[in-house]
């Protein structure tokens, strides 16, 4: 064999084996991702599934949330963002044994005033069960546009703060009553 043709086929060796064994290489762009923006987490035996905060221009915010109970029966009782917490409007949300339940616009919708957190940020959120053990997770916040642009938040403000509608207020001894008679 000639040296030329000898030393051709010593460098095409090495390159073809490069060339052999890059194509058992896995790009992390090749891994499964959720094509979601909220995050997930396990309170026991439920399941919460793309939880995400969409905030207003006006410090308010909802949590909207999937929850998948493997269990008995359960109640979210309370979600805290940042600070703030609130209650779902019915007092609790029913989780079903071995059923499903979310935190959605409408009925469901839980609404935190006072909320000092952007779109584009991370935040701390905070759910109490009944049963389940609680949990925190760091959501993402999002705006209340795009792919959130359904979300609406309640009118139940008006521009100085003062509550609308007689709505019951927080100092107030005697909760239930109409607070348009209140001195305070």
């Amino acid at each position: 064999m000639k040296p030329a043709v000898r030393r051709g086929v010593l460098v095409s060796i090495p390159a073809l084996a490069f060339l052999i064994g890059g194509c058992s290489v896995h790009e992390q762009t090749q891994g499964w991702h959720p094509r979601y923006d909220g995050v997930t987490g396990e309170a026991g035996d439920i399941g919460l599934r793309n939880v995400v905060v969409v905030v207003s221009d006006d410090s308010r915010a909802t949590v909207l949330s999937s929850f998948a109970n493997r269990g008995a029966a359960d109640e979210l009782l309370e979600v805290r963002v940042g600070e703030v917490t609130a209650v779902p409007p019915s007092g609790s949300l029913e989780i079903p044994d071995t059923g499903y339940a979310a935190l959605e616009p409408g009925p469901t919708q839980i609404e935190f005033d006072g909320v000092d957190v952007g779109p584009g940020r991370i935040t701390e959120v905070e759910f109490q069960f009944a049963n389940a053990p609680r949990v925190t997770l760091d959501a993402v916040v999002k705006g209340a546009d795009g792919r959130y642009a359904h979300v609406e938040f309640s009118e139940n403000v008006e521009a100085d703060g003062a509550p609308l509608n007689g709505a019951d207020d927080p100092g107030d001894d005697d909760p239930g009553d109409d607070d348009s008679a209140d001195e305070d």
